[in-house]
Formats: C-alpha cells, sequence, structure tokens
C-alpha cells in the first residue's frame, strides 16, 4: 500500500514551470554597439561568402571565422587591442549568431543545428491515408552501386564533423563512404575498421583511406596512430592510406592567416621538429576548394569508364522501376475503389 501511494504521489505532483522573478536568470542587454557591429559585420562576411552552401552549423561557422584574417582585427580581441589576446570568439560568435538572426539581419536558415533531433511523427488518419502515403513513396530513390565493378575500396576519413556536409555529397556521387573520425579513433572504432577492411580484401578489393585533417601537431600524427595501433596491435595489412589535406602544398593559395601552435600539445616538439611552426586547420580551405580535393582524390583512385557504364545502367533500371510503380499503383487504385464500392 505504501508503495502504491508513493506512485500516486508522484503521478499527482505538479512538473509545470513557471517564468518568474525567482526562476528567471540575469543577463546583459544586447545593444549593436560599434564593436558588435563591426563583429556582425565579419560574421556576415563568411555566411554571405558561402550563401551556395546554407545552411552552416553554427561550428562550420566559426571555423571560417578562426581561418579568416578577420580575427585578426582589433575588435576580436580583448578591449580592442590587437596587443591582447583575442577575446573567446565561439562564444563571442554564439551571441551574435543569436542576434543577427533575431533582428533580421540574417536569415534563420542560413544555420542548422544538427545537434537537436526532433522524432517522427507515427499514426495515420486512416488506412487508405497510410496505402496512398506508401504507393507515393514506393520505389523511390533507387541508385546502382556505381562504385561496383572496381577494383580500390576507397573510405574517406574528415577529422571535422562540421565539414561532413560538405564532403558527404562528393562521396556520394562515386558510392563511397565518409567517416568523421574527430580526435583520436577509439579501439571500438578501429576493430569496426579492422573487421570491415577484412571483408573487402576477401572480396579481392584493395583498401583505400582518404585522410582530410588539420595541420598540427595531433592533426598531423592522429593518422599514423591509428595505423600503428591497427597494424601492429590488431595485425591489419595491405590498407593504403593517403593524407591528402590540409597538407603545406595547400597553404600558398589560403586568404585565411596560420592558426596558433599549441605548445601544450605533447606532439608540439616533434611536429615542430619536422614541419616547423606553421599550422592550418582544414577548415581553412574555401568549402569549394575542399569539395574539389576530395572529388580529385576519390577520382584518382577510381576508373571513370566503369562509373559511367554502372551510371547508364542505373537509367536503364530506374524507367524500369518507373513503370513497374506505375502498374503497382494503377492495381492498388483498382481495388480501393472496388473497396469503397461496395
Amino acid at each position: 500500500m505504501a508503495k502504491k501511494a508513493a506512485v500516486e504521489s508522484c503521478l499527482n505532483f505538479s512538473n509545470k514551470l513557471e517564468l518568474n522573478a525567482a526562476t528567471r536568470s540575469k543577463r546583459r542587454a544586447w545593444s549593436w554597439t560599434a564593436l558588435n557591429v563591426n563583429r556582425r559585420e565579419d560574421v556576415l562576411s563568411i555566411f554571405n561568402g558561402l550563401k551556395k552552401y546554407w545552411p552552416l552549423t553554427e561550428r562550420q561557422a566559426f571555423y571560417r571565422l578562426l581561418s579568416s584574417r578577420a580575427v585578426s582585427q582589433a575588435h576580436w580581441h580583448r578591449f580592442s587591442d590587437p596587443a591582447r589576446p583575442r577575446v573567446d570568439v565561439y562564444d563571442a560568435l554564439g551571441k551574435l549568431l543569436k542576434w543577427t538572426r533575431i533582428d533580421e539581419f540574417l536569415p534563420w536558415e542560413a544555420i542548422i543545428d544538427e545537434t537537436r533531433i526532433l522524432t517522427q511523427k507515427v499514426g495515420h488518419a486512416s488506412a487508405q491515408d497510410f496505402i496512398y502515403s506508401e504507393l507515393d513513396h514506393m520505389l523511390r530513390g533507387y541508385s546502382r552501386c556505381l562504385a561496383s565493378d572496381q577494383a580500390k575500396h576507397i573510405e574517406v576519413w574528415i577529422e571535422k564533423q562540421a565539414l561532413l556536409r560538405l564532403v558527404e555529397p562528393v562521396a556520394d556521387k562515386y558510392c563511397r563512404r565518409v567517416l568523421c573520425c574527430k580526435g583520436y579513433n577509439s579501439i571500438s572504432f578501429q576493430s569496426d575498421f579492422y573487421h570491415r577492411m577484412e571483408d573487402v580484401k576477401a572480396a579481392g578489393l584493395q583498401p583505400v583511406v582518404l585522410y582530410f585533417g588539420d595541420w598540427d601537431p595531433s592533426g598531423v600524427d592522429m593518422l599514423y596512430t591509428a595505423m600503428q595501433t591497427l597494424g601492429d596491435e590488431l595485425g591489419l595489412t595491405g590498407v593504403d592510406y593517403y593524407r591528402c589535406g590540409i597538407n603545406p602544398e595547400h597553404f600558398a593559395g589560403l586568404e585565411a592567416d596560420p592558426v596558433p601552435l599549441k605548445e601544450t600539445d605533447s606532439r608540439a616538439k616533434k611536429f615542430i621538429r619536422q614541419h616547423g611552426r606553421t599550422c592550418y586547420e582544414l577548415d581553412a580551405l574555401h568549402p569549394e576548394e575542399l569539395k574539389n580535393l576530395v572529388e580529385n582524390h576519390i577520382r584518382r583512385f577510381t576508373d571513370i569508364d566503369k562509373v559511367m557504364c554502372n551510371y547508364q545502367t542505373q537509367g536503364e533500371e530506374r524507367n524500369f522501376i518507373n513503370n513497374l510503380k506505375s502498374k503497382i499503383t494503377d492495381f492498388v487504385e483498382d481495388l480501393l475503389e472496388g473497396q469503397l464500392g461496395e
């Protein structure tokens, strides 16, 4: 009885929240000061220059801003003094992006929040509504694997999750996978890759990894560390690894300034000894340049004639599927009309 009473007490308890003086947080009033206007113009310049790639993530905007020359200006430094350290750019950017949209300097659709997921609603208005919905979506979206008949199995590894949305459509054109490998890879990640590559080799294909990451002490070391674990500890052999960007050969054409080298990185001394002090984040590459770089490296290991052959076959198969769908739809609609007429 005591347990039942406790459950009923929980059910009767009201969790409705009220916003009042006690629950309100203290917030500093926002205003478009000269400082904020200058920062806003830098941010809008980033977004306007990348309009064809909207929506961007806040993280993506942050990296583009950080790798631009804009943050070297006085209004991004404490007390507007270039001799002082930079402000927390990510925090400042978050506030700017909030108010540039509230005050309609930037459209809401320019930014996407991929960390908040809204689940799909379930249930249908009726059985007929469900059937017609299924007919509409039936046999949609067929694509042939354009990578079939290829001698090499290619995976694109990218260090930055914010850039995944740029790279994935490029790899999709050739039916290749993209893997976001943020930071140093876990042993679970590497075990999954090991088993995947063993299956690839058993099918008679040559595994190829195309890696895109930052040029800094950890960014350069990450792939070597993964190779060492995979080879020395898991026993994986026969995989070709390529570091495709960002590399020193890409620096000359960049508009962005180098980013500071992290002296606290345990790999900094080795990096300086081997490569010097110049560091760039992958985001320093313009999105179009990054996309072209990814595509060029995929094509480097791809038999394009076989891709085009599969693409032609895909068109023929889509016509067949569309004709089949039309016949199935007509048949089901006739059945439904017969049921309604009874």
